[in-house]
């Protein structure tokens, strides 16, 4: 399975499993996609939060996702803009590109 390069810092992601579930993550700059049973979600959530096509901040830099306390979070890696308490991390990438329109 081929999956883009981390957006922040150009790194492969490494697959992690612990507890039955699979995660992608950069082993650089730790950026990260969903923590799920099926691997090919987890696949999926990692090149939904690493698009080219995602839309960058006014200061010019791309959020990082983050999961706290079973909500999703988006900030900008620049200036520190946040928006979250999404439910999902496909909510957190949409309410991102809503937080900047």
């Amino acid at each position: 399975m081929t999956l883009p390069a981390c957006i922040h810092c150009g790194q492969d992601p490494e697959r992690r499993e612990r507890d039955g579930r699979v995660m992608f993550i950069c082993p650089v700059c730790n950026a990260r996609g969903d923590a799920a049973t099926c691997e090919t979600w987890a696949a999926a959530s990692w090149r939904q939060v690493n698009r080219d096509d995602l839309p960058v901040h006014g200061c010019g830099h791309r959020p990082r996702f983050k999961a706290r306390e079973g909500k999703w979070w988006a900030c900008c890696t620049g200036c520190q803009h946040l928006t979250g308490g999404f439910m999902s991390i496909q909510g957190a990438v949409a309410g991102w590109a809503r937080s900047l329109r």
